[in-house]
């Protein structure tokens, strides 16, 4: 609990904050007799390691709990920090909440939510909703790392908030292509994301995941 404190004063935006210790509650809930998994990825450019990825899974009965962090801090042609934080929260398989926030360089870029409602599901940016009719959502980005998507077509991106394009490429290998034109490839080893590889114009970046 110290901890969930600690964390919450951290935040700066009172609306996030409110999420996140519902949120926090709901895992601390789910802790009693729960299945945990926590999986940490090490963030490579250039063979050097920029940062740390540690993402936890929680599943107890027919409910699962996703949280991820990232912290990265790199030089381009300047100093670059990033900082995220990602969750999702699914019932009997249907995702009933996400959130995606991220500050580059000590500033806030973004901050976002879907929430399920009813046969519809609202979306939060930065302060602004819209709601949004549409299939309940079973697969987003964070079971990437979990579940390997083998019969999945699309993906629901937190941060874009819309679904996305997965295509298998090569054994145990799919892309994910982005509303920009870039790409995102996981590779899968025992049922797990082994390996992210970031590809941008400018620049690529892998996650690799730490053995145990």
């Amino acid at each position: 609990m110290k901890q969930n404190l600690i964390f919450c004063r951290k935040i700066h935006s009172t609306c996030r904050c409110m999420a996140l210790v519902i949120l926090s509650f709901f895992i601390f809930q789910s802790k009693i007799q729960s299945q945990e998994r926590k999986l940490i990825y090490d963030v490579m450019k250039n063979g050097n390691s920029i940062g740390v990825i540690i993402l936890l899974e929680l599943t107890k009965d027919q409910k699962k709990i996703l949280s991820l962090t990232s912290d990265v801090k790199t030089r381009f042609i300047f100093s670059f920090s990033d900082h995220s934080e990602e969750a999702a929260a699914y019932e009997n398989g249907v995702m009933t909440y996400s959130s995606f926030y991220q500050k580059q360089n000590g500033s806030d870029k973004a901050n976002k939510k879907t929430i399920a409602s009813g046969n519809s599901y609202k979306l939060i940016d930065d302060g602004m909703s819209k709601s949004i009719s549409c299939s309940p959502i079973r697969y987003n980005m964070l079971l990437l790392y979990t579940k390997i998507p083998e019969t999945i077509y699309k993906v629901y991106s937190d941060n874009f908030q819309k679904l996305l394009d997965i295509k298998k490429v090569e054994e145990n290998k799919y892309r994910v292509t982005l509303p920009d034109g870039n790409y995102n490839y996981y590779t899968y080893k025992n049922g797990v994301c082994s390996k992210v590889d970031i590809e941008r114009t400018f620049y690529s970046v892998q996650f690799v995941l730490k053995e145990k």
